[in-house]
């Protein structure tokens, strides 16, 4: 099954073709091609020389330096996204707890209090704590999503 933007380019270029009078099918194709085009030949123009260029000394040396600000602009455009965001939002301290309570819930894990308290016993009998549920991605987002209706029914800032 094709993915979102291989569907995102097709419907992009269905529509410019319709609106422009020409037929469909090549709309998609350019669109298509005007998306995955420059990948695909920076893929197979690169890839002949990748070996020989992963051996140098040089790039050896770079890498970690590369992979330092890469993971840098990663960090800096999640905290722009994250500003704008809350400076636009009706609720921005709600917002922002929801936010942290969602990270937390699928990255660390909620406790298991409907289990025994979030207490087990092994064979035994000593009690040890249960390890924490990690939280499904789509099931925080529409956890989050409740959370905000919830916030804004009791008028949260």
């Amino acid at each position: 099954m094709p993915g979102p933007l291989f569907n995102l380019s097709a419907y992009i270029g269905a529509i410019a073709a319709r609106r422009a009078g020409t037929n469909v099918a090549a709309g998609i194709a350019s669109a298509w091609l005007g998306l995955f085009g420059p990948g695909v030949m920076l893929i197979y123009g690169i890839l002949p020389f990748w070996g020989a260029f992963r051996s140098q000394p040089a790039y050896r040396r770079a890498l970690p330096g590369l992979n330092a600000s890469a993971v840098g602009l990663v960090v800096a455009a999640v905290f722009q996204m994250s500003f704008k965001l809350r400076a636009i939002s009706p609720m921005p301290d709600a917002s922002v707890v929801i936010g942290i309570a969602a990270f937390y819930a699928t990255h660390y894990g909620v406790p298991r209090f409907w289990k025994n308290g979030g207490v087990g016993l092994d064979a035994e009998g000593k009690e040890f704590t249960l390890a924490p549920w990690k939280m499904p991605a789509p099931l925080a987002i529409v956890s989050g999503g409740v959370l905000g209706l919830i916030a804004w029914a009791a008028g949260c800032t």
